[in-house]
Order: C-alpha cells, then structure tokens, then sequence
C-alpha cells in the first residue's frame, strides 16, 4: 500500500529498507520537519506508509533510538518520541573508542580543548542578548556552596558556551563528548584532580570576560588555559607537552 498524499514519508524497497527508512527519519528530524516532541506514526501506520514489514519498521525504529534520534516504549499508544539529539549516538561511539582502547583520555580532552576555544571564540562574535545565560550561570556558580551544584553549573557553563557560538554541528560534537570524558577524565583520574572553586571561578570570568568584550582570540586562550590548568595534575609529562602546544 502506498504512502498517503500528506506523508512526508516515501515507500522503500525492501532490501536494506530499515536503513533507507533511518535515513528518512534523520533527514526529517534533523532538518526540523519532524521536531523534538512530536511523535512518530504507529508501528502498523509507518509499516503502510513505508511499504514494509513490521520486523523492518522495528530495526528501523531501534537503530534511530540508538542514534538518539527517537525514544521508543513498547505499548506507547501516542508512538515513538522524537528527540532529535543525534550527539548520543555520537557519544556512544566516542565510548565504545575508549573501550577498545582506540583513544583515552588524554585524546579526549586534546579534542575537548580544541572545541572549548572554538566555541569561545565563535561565541565572542555573537551579540550581547545571546551571552546572558551564560554570564547568569557564572552569578549563580559564585552564589551557590554545594558542591555537586556548583559541578553541574560548571558544566552548564561550558554548555551555553557551545550553544552561542552559533555552530550546531561543534554543539553537538561537544555534547557528545560531554559524557565520555565526565566518564573517564573525571572519573578515572579522579584521585588526581581537585576541582579549586576560586581558580574555577577565575578562568570562567576571565573567559566570559573575553567573550562580552568580542575579543575572540583571547576568548580561546582563555578556555584552553582554563581546561589546561584544570586537568594538569592528571596528565604525564608526555601528555602536557602534547597539551602545551594547543596553547
């Protein structure tokens, strides 16, 4: 049976036909005409459209979920979620290098300041309206005692940065590596790093200080100097040389 007129959906051919269908469903949700929170049509409904089976509409279904793209409940009357987060799918990947042992995280992080100073700098170039989260996170990281708090708000920071810069696809790679190296960096090497509250501060609001003045070069010293400092402890002398020459 045919896709209905009014579907954004076309009919697929039967090899391979869950990829052609994962293709669809990415295209659509990435470029905004399936957006996060909308859902996707029943398993018996897209098995029509698709001119499919049902077992071809499930692997469909689980290779999107694994990308991050939909979240799927078996019994969900409504149908699979869209999320539209492909940075999972990314983030996955970056775990299962670390777990073969392809990179670590010292790899991580040579990528993580390289995004960090990217962003810092893009985000130096953007009008002052789009910076005002950013410079409300660093007021309430001054504010706050908690400890786990003050993590997250950390965290937050770097975020909104990403965010500003303007480049959705250096966002998406930076929250994808968000977890890996909370994983393994801040983890791993945990014995070896202690997070100082002021020098944190420091970095941040000479970071933020760089971006609202549009200086984007010092923007990116900056947030490189920043991650640089923080992770010192941790590395080896090899790794800090190799961490030097980004500076």
């Amino acid at each position: 049976m045919p896709a209905a007129a009014d579907s954004p959906f076309t009919s697929v051919r039967s090899t391979r036909a869950h990829e052609a269908i994962v293709e669809q469903l990415q295209s659509l949700i990435l470029s905004g005409k399936l957006p996060a929170g909308s859902r996707l049509p029943s398993e018996r409904a897209m098995m029509s459209e698709f001119n499919v089976s049902r077992p071809t509409v499930r692997e469909a279904l689980r290779v999107a979920e694994s990308m991050g793209l939909i979240s799927v409940r078996p019994g969900d009357p409504a149908g699979p979620k869209v999320l539209g987060t492909p940075s999972v799918g990314l983030s996955r990947l970056f775990d299962s290098l670390v777990q073969a042992g392809s990179a670590g995280g010292p790899d991580l992080l040579e990528v993580r300041i390289a995004l960090d100073s990217a962003a810092a700098a893009l985000a130096a170039t953007q009008p002052p309206e789009r910076l005002e989260q950013i410079a409300a996170i660093l007021e309430q990281m001054r504010a706050t005692g908690d400890v786990h708090a003050f993590a997250e708000l950390d965290a937050r920071f770097h975020e909104l940065i990403a965010t500003a810069s303007g480049n959705r696809i250096l966002q998406m790679v930076f929250e994808a590596l968000d977890l890996p190296i909370r994983n393994l960096i801040e983890s791993k090497l945990k014995s070896s790093l202690r997070q100082s509250r002021q020098s944190t501060l420091r970095h941040h609001g000479a970071i933020l200080s760089a971006i609202q003045g549009g200086n984007a070069h010092q923007a990116a010293r900056a947030a490189r100097t920043h991650l640089r400092d923080f992770y010192s402890s941790a590395l080896s002398p090899q790794e800090k040389f190799r961490i030097d020459s980004l500076m």
